[in-house]
């Protein structure tokens, strides 16, 4: 799947988009609890006087558990190469953008982000790096499509001057994606998960 610069060519290029689903799980748990039925003292001269019961003290508000062993595994068991591929795809397209190739290769890119959306364990068992890594594939998905759209414009000049301020808005949206895919590799290793390689070299 290539791309044409749209300042450099007239032709038509097939267009693609790759669509993110984001699946979050969660629950809620609900618990109750009936208290002893009511004791009548027995009638004596003496005043009655119960007992004061203990009462158990209230949880402490810690947060919730630690997640890193959670994600420590999601990493282990295909998140890393997941994530790792993406970042390889995404960044190969955009060097060769920045360096001012004429035809592009988006194919690696949007099977990449085609394998992250079918992931079938894409959740990542903490809240925070989840939604960073959500947005950074919507951002990736977002800005392969414009790219792709952008490419098959160009029939005239006027179009061609829509074709580049589209392109760029694609590139925009791809580089805002990379810059995701950055805080989420960053949040995982801050939860423990160290790249055998590290994908920003």
């Amino acid at each position: 799947m290539r791309v044409r610069s749209p300042l450099a060519s007239t032709g038509a290029v097939a267009t693609a988009a790759a669509v993110t689903t984001l699946t979050v799980l969660g629950a809620a748990l609900l618990t109750g609890c009936a208290g002893d039925p009511g004791i009548t003292p027995p009638k004596t001269n003496v005043s009655f006087k119960p007992v004061p019961t203990a009462t158990a003290p209230s949880p402490s508000s810690t947060g919730p558990a630690d997640p890193g062993p959670a994600v420590i595994r999601w990493y282990g068991t295909g998140g890393e190469k997941l994530l790792h591929e993406l970042i390889f795809a995404a960044r190969g397209a955009q060097a060769e953008h920045k360096a001012g190739k004429i035809v592009i290769d988006l194919g690696p890119l949007s099977s990449r982000l085609e394998e992250a959306r079918g992931y079938t364990v894409a959740y990542i068992p903490d809240q925070k790096t989840h939604d960073t890594w959500t947005k950074a594939r919507e951002h990736l998905a977002s800005g392969t499509a414009t790219v792709l759209n952008s490419s098959g414009l160009g029939v005239s000049p006027a179009d061609k001057d829509k074709a580049a301020e589209a392109s760029d808005i694609g590139w925009a949206e791809i580089s805002e994606g990379i810059q995701g895919l950055k805080e989420t590799d960053d949040r995982l290793r801050a939860l423990g998960c160290m790249p055998t390689k590290d994908p920003w070299k």
